[in-house]
């Protein structure tokens, strides 16, 4: 009997040490917003580097932007968009609000939506964008977070359709 006592407690203890270690929710949510908010980061200070870090290279990841065009399949696609958008902004700041940040239990995945508000020069002209919608989806690799899916979108004025 102290055998069997003895086997399932080798078996169980590192079972049970081991869900304790992989998800503290409340670290890995504010992990996941670490990564949100160094996208908004890369474009404020125009750095390309950081985009990189954020994004998985996936060659099936899929991101929409807010324009009729912008729907962009793996990470290449997506890079060099970003890249050209970084490029082209100046002066960019943007506030982001009613950011809701979901982490699943496992720890491997969490998604997000916020509102965003950018205030930038395009052309040498200002521009104010208020209320983009943004979505993602991120999973957890080798230890770090990485949006997997993105997407934004302006929201039309008034209903689209009534119903």
């Amino acid at each position: 009997m102290r055998f069997r006592a003895w086997v399932c407690s080798a078996i169980m203890m590192p079972m049970a040490i081991g869900c304790a270690q992989r998800s503290n929710p409340g670290a890995e949510q504010a992990n996941v917003k670490s990564t949100i908010d160094r996208l908004v980061r890369a474009f404020e200070a125009k750095d390309t580097t950081l985009v990189p870090q954020i994004f998985a290279h996936d060659p099936d990841m899929v991101s929409f932007g807010t324009d009729a065009a912008e729907h962009w399949v793996g990470w290449d696609a997506l890079r060099q968009n970003v890249d050209q958008e970084i490029a082209a902004y100046e002066d960019t700041k943007i506030t982001i609000r009613d950011q809701t940040i979901k982490v699943h239990p496992s720890g491997q995945i969490a998604w997000f939506s916020e509102i965003a508000d950018w205030d930038l020069k395009a052309g040498g002209k200002p521009v104010h964008i208020t209320g983009t919608r943004i979505t993602g989806v991120l999973e957890k690799r080798d230890g770090n977070w990485v949006i997997v899916q993105f997407h934004g979108s302006v929201p039309v004025s008034g209903q689209a359709a009534q119903y």
